[in-house]
């Protein structure tokens, strides 16, 4: 009776060690295709599933795929023109929400000194306002990404408050 108890109690374990790898091969392929799933599809559906995921209401969709959501108006508020240094405070991620830069900064508005969704959407603010911009990486860091931070092909979102113009 004692070999079989040994028996018994090594199927046990061994049947034990088998579920919980399976329990682990599991979760592992799950969370794989979570991660599959925030990132699927083109870019336009990415940022259309992140827009939807988030609730969110666009204020203009441009011709380029540029998303601007005016979320502070500031009627009052001077009107940005090109080759302004133009003051701003932002927060920069990605549609994952993985923060990836923040602060502000000066930069002339209209000359390409910054990714070509920063200056086409913030060309239509004023002084005072703030706004999310998302826009695909054609407007971005395109297939090289920036550093590790930022990779290839990366749709990207800004929330921007313009501070000041000069």
């Amino acid at each position: 009776m004692s070999s079989l108890n040994k028996f018994n109690n090594q199927s046990v374990r061994g049947m034990s060690k088998v579920s919980l790898l399976a329990v682990v091969i599991l979760s592992v392929m799950m969370v794989a295709c979570n991660k599959e799933q925030e990132v699927s599809g083109t870019e336009e559906q990415q940022i259309e599933n992140y827009i939807k995921s988030k609730n969110l209401t666009i204020t203009e969709k441009t011709a380029s795929g540029l998303r601007y959501i005016l979320t502070k108006p500031n009627a009052t508020g001077a009107v940005l023109k090109v080759g302004q240094i133009i003051t701003v405070k932002y927060a920069g991620r990605l549609l994952s929400d993985k923060s990836f830069d923040s602060g502000t900064f000066n930069f002339n508005l209209g000359l390409g000194q910054v990714v070509a969704g920063f200056d086409e959407g913030i060309a239509k603010m004023k002084v005072g306002e703030s706004a999310t911009l998302i826009f695909p990486s054609s407007l971005g860091y395109g297939s090289r990404g920036a550093g590790s931070d930022i990779p290839g092909n990366s749709p990207l979102v800004f929330d921007i408050e313009v501070v000041s113009a000069k």
